[in-house]
């Protein structure tokens, strides 16, 4: 009736999609999967879809049982930050620097200043009313000031492919014993919709530069 089949030891096995690749290229940037694109012809019948400010797949038309091939899968390589866990001085120092976007407009400086010149044996007394807190840092070489931690802070993480501005989020920013420090994200999510919107507009722009019709959906 049509139908493909593949001989497999113990008989015959139905083949569902034989039109669909059976490897779908794995990228790690968005300008990857323009060139890949650009390259690959047959454009009428695919599209893009950002499934989330980390992932973007082309895929094909619906097939006749109502499935699309993916023929390229696009992947960011963000660094790793783990929100709600609670780290040591020295590693959130390295961890803010290292994952955060450096910019004037948000309070990463202002973390940095705080975490790097916190004095240990004051951490205990620090002053709480639920919303900031109060540490003692070192302002010298035998001297130590009162300093109020901001909340929230607003920071700006590495989250999404980096072709895209990185959406900034506000967050809860709390020590406890031990020179430990945490963020808790505050945003309700909102980052992800901002992220996949710069990603689809990052997309439509390049596709119509290089005069590919092609739709994207975020």
């Amino acid at each position: 009736d049509g139908h493909k089949y593949e001989v497999e030891s113990d008989g015959l096995r139905l083949l569902r999609h034989p039109e669909f690749p059976k490897n779908k290229v794995v990228l790690s940037t968005l300008t990857g999967m323009i060139d890949f694109i650009e390259r690959e012809g047959n454009v009428e019948e695919m599209m893009l879809i950002v499934k989330s400010p980390t992932e973007v797949y082309l895929v094909g038309k619906l097939n006749d049982h109502g499935d699309r091939p993916t023929y390229a899968v696009a992947q960011a390589d963000v660094p790793e930050f783990r929100y709600e866990r609670w780290y040591g001085q020295s590693e959130l120092i390295i961890a803010l620097q290292a994952a955060f976007v450096e910019n004037s407009e948000t309070d990463r400086d202002i973390l940095l200043q705080v975490i790097g010149n916190l004095k240990e044996s004051h951490v205990n007394s620090a002053s709480d009313d639920g919303v900031s807190q109060s540490v003692q840092i070192n302002t010298g070489v035998a001297s130590v000031a009162t300093a109020r931690v901001p909340n929230p802070v607003t920071l700006q993480p590495y989250r999404t492919f980096l072709e895209v501005k990185q959406p900034e989020s506000k967050f809860v920013f709390r020590m406890r014993e031990g020179m430990e420090a945490a963020l808790f994200e505050a945003d309700g999510g909102m980052w992800k919709i901002e992220a996949k919107q710069a990603i689809k507009e990052y997309l439509e722009t390049k596709l119509e530069s290089l005069d590919i019709k092609m739709s994207v959906i975020a």
